[in-house]
């Protein structure tokens, strides 16, 4: 099995930044979030943000969000349709049909292109679109614990681009790190 971090690992960029910005054009009210996005985002990427402290971030705002952005599903798949250039070749490269993509972005917005790309399988953040309560949150140690929860078994490949995958880094059979398009080996436990 291949399991695959989607933002800068398959994805050129952060799907959930540029997601923001293209709902800000269709709700420039939304804009006010900026800083907030911006500079937490920074912090993500650094692994300057711990599990409690991102989960009350979201419950702060992600409600606020949904309610100036209802079409946030509709917005989703014409956010696809635009950005599905943005899949990085090597994935075309190396699909499987057992894939699966692991991700701390929303499952809402994420499914679409997973559809156009013939994944079946995801494990991602999750929220209720109308109440704004956050179900899941898949970062850091919760992705190894997610995985477990709905694959169990091992990870063949395992490709990220961030530190804050260590867990499932540690767990795969192989694992790489994925720089622009450049892929390095992590390590290789394969006897």
């Amino acid at each position: 099995m291949n399991v695959y971090d989607f933002d800068n690992t398959i994805y050129h960029g952060e799907s959930t930044l540029d997601y923001y910005f293209f709902c800000v054009k269709h709700h420039p009210r939304l804009i006010r979030f900026v800083f907030v996005v911006v500079y937490e985002l920074i912090r993500y990427k650094m692994c300057l943000v711990s599990e409690d402290e991102l989960m009350s971030l979201c419950e702060k705002y992600v409600r606020s969000f949904l309610d100036d952005c209802p079409d946030s599903l509709v917005l989703a798949e014409k956010f696809w349709d635009k950005n599905i250039k943005k899949i990085k070749p090597f994935y075309y490269a190396l699909h499987n049909e057992n894939d699966v993509i692991i991700s701390a972005s929303f499952g809402f917005m994420l499914r679409p292109v997973m559809e156009k790309l013939g994944i079946s399988e995801m494990v991602s953040s999750e929220v209720d679109l109308e109440t704004g309560e956050i179900s899941r949150l898949c970062f850091r140690s919760n992705k190894k614990k997610l995985f477990d929860e709905l694959y169990g078994g091992k990870i063949e490949n395992f490709y990220t681009d961030s530190l804050n995958d260590v867990l499932l880094l540690e767990y795969a059979e192989n694992a790489f790190i994925v720089k622009g398009d450049r892929i390095e080996r992590w390590k290789n436990n394969a006897k």
